[in-house]
């Protein structure tokens, strides 16, 4: 199973939360009061952040996805509402697609289903190894240099607050943890989803930022091949949770509470 955190409010439903790359079990906390009064929510740590991890396991999509399943199937609820961002999302995705009878709704927050072909999944894999030994090197180096990264331009400056718990909760991870994790299950060794669109039935939210181009696109691009999916861009960047805390969790309420229009 995985770490987790419940935030229970006796509901019968429960939405379960994935974080993305250098997050951890309390990333969504300060972003989910009005979500919690309406829904229980799980909130789940990824292998390699946070607590400690057996480096002998081989952390892929399969073996998350089976101890995500083990870890919700704890709580006795009616209906599971899965929520992943970016990297979260991915493992969303493919516990939705692989998982279809335990999982109610699905949403995904500026994230993929994967690259296409066999070289562009090969230079992403020598790309993540090439990171993986700068993290291990230097690792507050290439926080930094994530930091930077044009992925994370935002609609409007975060307030000091924010920004700085986000920086603390990607350095306050152990680097062997991490830099095991992109090369377990980063995304060049994410399986090509994009076929098995198709077979999701369930209700599938898309959310992106307006400033988040390439994540625009790939939603757009899901949205079409998705048998019942609704895409909203949001003025933000790829953090939507953190740039626009209210109208997330707005959204996020709206769609769990569409229950008989389904």
């Amino acid at each position: 199973m995985l770490n987790y955190k419940l935030i229970s409010h006796d509901n019968d439903d429960v939405l379960v939360m994935l974080h993305g790359f250098l997050g951890n079990v309390d990333t969504f906390t300060p972003y989910i009061s009005n979500l919690s009064q309406q829904v229980d929510i799980l909130l789940i740590e990824c292998p390699g952040h946070g607590e400690i991890h057996d480096l002998s396991t081989t952390w892929d999509f399969e073996y998350i996805s089976q101890a995500l399943i083990d870890t919700i199937q704890q709580f006795k609820y009616n209906n599971v509402y899965l929520y992943g961002y970016s990297m979260g999302g991915r493992i969303a995705l493919y516990t939705a697609i692989h998982y279809p009878s335990h999982i109610h709704k699905l949403i995904l927050e500026s994230s993929t289903p994967g690259l296409e072909t066999n070289s562009d999944k090969n230079a992403r894999i020598a790309h993540d190894l090439k990171q993986a030994a700068s993290i291990i090197l230097d690792y507050a180096a290439f926080i930094k240099r994530w930091e930077g990264l044009p992925l994370f331009q935002t609609f409007r400056p975060l307030c000091e607050a924010a920004a700085l718990r986000q920086h603390n909760t990607r350095l306050n991870h152990e680097p062997l943890y991490v830099a095991k994790a992109l090369i377990d299950y980063g995304t060049g060794m994410q399986p090509n989803l994009w076929p098995h669109l198709s077979e999701l039935k369930q209700p599938v939210l898309l959310l992106t930022g307006s400033l988040d181009k390439k994540f625009c696109d790939i939603a757009k691009r899901m949205h079409t091949k998705l048998a019942n999916s609704e895409h909203i861009i949001i003025e933000a960047g790829h953090t939507i949770h953190v740039e626009n805390s209210q109208i997330f969790d707005t959204i996020i309420v709206s769609f769990i509470k569409e229950e008989n229009h389904d």
